[in-house]
């Protein structure tokens, strides 16, 4: 038999360790990709793109993602939160939902804008600061067909349909007086086109790919948030778009209009300045409408 020397008896040694110390690094970082965390982790803004506003400007599209699964954040408008150049204000959010969230808000800028100028939004939460770079290349161009695929648009429809929608008018009914820990109802009237039809499509759910049929979970240490999406037909989503704490909103989600109306309950914990949005849907498109109340503590009739 041949005898090996001692020297290549350590290197093949070396070998060895070296190798189950890449395969252990290697599954240490598989793991570390599938952690997910319920909180402490920070806030990326997302730039989705730009598109053309017929008076020949642009408007800048703008999502987030936070990275945590339960906890959401509150980053007032600041160097934490802003634009540069210009205002540090552009109409950002300052509250922000757990994971994806796209296609939150626009910023316009003029039809003279240099097209590799960079609007910089950052965001810095939990002692990270993130930033999204927006520019006017032509390939960050979006049109309406991106926003239907993004936002979960629930009918199967053509380009030509997309491009004749329009999506819904919200308006918003004045609210009264609001107290922390009391229930209020908000109120809108809902307008729309008519289009898609009543009578399209839902869309099937995506076949799973087969080599994924079977397969175990991937290993997770918390739940994955459910991302609110549009049914058939008109309906309104509800959310804080900025405020200094978390509203629950009754019932959550997308809430049906029934007879051009809509109506949530919402119930405020603490009290300060908010901008509650609605998001009117027609189960392709949607559009934003704004309030903003002052929410004082509780009222000398509460228990």
């Amino acid at each position: 038999m041949r005898r090996i020397s001692r020297f290549t008896a350590c290197a093949l040694a070396a070998m060895f360790v070296i190798a189950a110390a890449r395969g252990a690094l290697a599954q240490s970082q598989s793991t570390e990709l599938h952690i997910k965390y319920n909180s402490g982790q920070d806030v990326v803004p997302v730039y989705e793109g730009w598109e053309r506003v017929p008076d020949g400007s642009f408007n800048m599209v703008f999502g987030y993602l936070n990275r945590n699964h339960v906890e959401e954040l509150n980053v007032p408008v600041s160097a934490q939160n802003g634009f540069d150049p210009g205002p540090a204000d552009r109409g950002q959010p300052t509250y922000f939902y757990p994971r994806e969230n796209h296609f939150i808000f626009k910023v316009n800028v003029p039809k003279d804008w240099d097209k590799k100028k960079e609007l910089v939004w950052t965001i810095t939460a939990h002692g990270k600061s993130e930033v999204a770079r927006a520019t006017l290349l032509d390939v960050w161009e979006i049109d309406r067909k991106v926003e239907v695929s993004n936002n979960g648009g629930g009918t199967q429809v053509s380009n030509e349909l997309v491009a004749r929608d329009q999506p819904p008018t919200v308006k918003i009914d004045p609210v009264g007086r609001l107290h922390t820990g009391a229930p209020v109802t908000f109120s809108a009237i809902v307008t729309d086109d008519g289009l898609p039809p009543p009578s399209d499509k839902q869309r099937a759910p995506r076949t799973l790919e087969p080599t994924l049929r079977g397969a175990p979970p991937s290993p997770v240490n918390v739940p994955l948030p459910q991302r609110p999406r549009p049914p058939q037909g008109l309906s309104v989503l509800w959310m804080v778009y900025r405020g200094p704490a978390k509203v629950a909103f009754d019932p959550e989600g997308y809430v049906k209009v029934t007879n051009g109306k809509v109506e949530v309950k919402a119930t405020f914990t603490r009290p300060g300045t908010y901008v509650i949005r609605a998001f009117g849907s027609d189960g392709l498109l949607r559009a934003p409408a704004d309030v903003t109340v002052t929410v004082e503590g509780p009222s000398s009739s509460q228990p």
